[in-house]
């Protein structure tokens, strides 16, 4: 069954337009999302083609605390630890079976959910969402989204309405979302036996201090990484745990940046 790397989630405990205006002044082009009215969440939303970084906060509390969507859970459940990376989606137009599959792997399912959001226009978009849980509580499995549009439909609706658009500062795609471990064998074995998915061999990556093992995937790669030494990724793990805490943007040119958003670090490339 086919997957895509659909979008990250950032936890926020402020407007989400904040988050925006940070990518703003680093040159990412981000768009205001809108109200999750049946959640009590709002976002906002910077988009690389049809992979996103989505930034998610609380706006009416009361709402949010009766919600049954696991990750609005998730995002009350973790203030505590403060705000960054939580989660990540991928997208698939056969929510279903992938229900029935972690059914029968034994895992916790929650939904296909309905979902929606009302856009600043008024209009609605809607998906369905599909939690797994299993018995490992260092780490969570992604979530499954299936948006109610064919991806040709949403990137024609998405560019005609400028949420998709281009970056000032080159960046073209997500390159890889960097995740957290304390056991890098031990998280590959997680991502094969929930998403089908393989990591590659290890290798050191000297400036994240860490020992790395690459999962190739639609949309955007994923970097497991489990601290050699003192560095980001040592950092992120005694703050947040097994998280996702670093995302890298490819553009054009030799020259890195790096800038810490609000509990996550955002890298991009330029010629300068």
């Amino acid at each position: 069954m086919k997957l895509s790397f659909d979008h990250l989630v950032h936890f926020l405990h402020r407007p989400p337009l904040e988050a925006s205006d940070r990518l703003k002044k680093a040159g990412f082009h981000t768009v205001a999302g809108g109200r999750h009215e049946m959640w009590g969440t709002y976002n906002s939303l910077s988009y690389f083609g049809l992979s996103y970084v989505e930034f998610l906060a609380v706006e009416f509390p009361d709402i949010a605390a009766n919600a049954e969507n696991p990750l609005v859970r998730q995002l009350i459940a973790e203030a505590t630890i403060g705000e960054g990376m939580g989660q990540l989606a991928f997208r698939t137009d056969e929510i279903e079976r992938w229900a029935e599959r972690f059914e029968q792997r034994g895992y916790r399912v929650t939904g296909p959910l309905p979902g929606s959001r009302k856009r600043e226009d008024g209009t609605l978009i809607e998906w369905k969402m599909l939690f797994a849980e299993g018995s490992e509580s260092k780490r969570r499995i992604p979530f499954l989204i299936q948006w109610e549009e064919l991806d040709e439909a949403r990137v024609n609706d998405l560019t005609r309405r400028r949420i998709i658009a281009p970056h000032e500062n080159g960046s073209q795609e997500i390159s890889c979302i960097a995740l957290a471990t304390g056991n890098l064998d031990e998280a590959a074995r997680d991502w094969r036996a929930w998403l089908g998915l393989e990591a590659g061999e290890a290798f050191a990556d000297e400036r994240l201090q860490a020992k790395c093992r690459l999962i190739h995937c639609g949309g955007a790669d994923l970097l497991l990484c489990q601290p050699m030494g003192a560095g980001i990724a040592r950092d992120a793990l005694s703050t947040r745990g097994e998280r996702p805490f670093l995302i890298r943007f490819e553009g054009f040119g030799p020259v890195v940046h790096s800038e810490g958003i609000f509990g996550g670090v955002y890298e991009w490339t330029s010629r300068e």
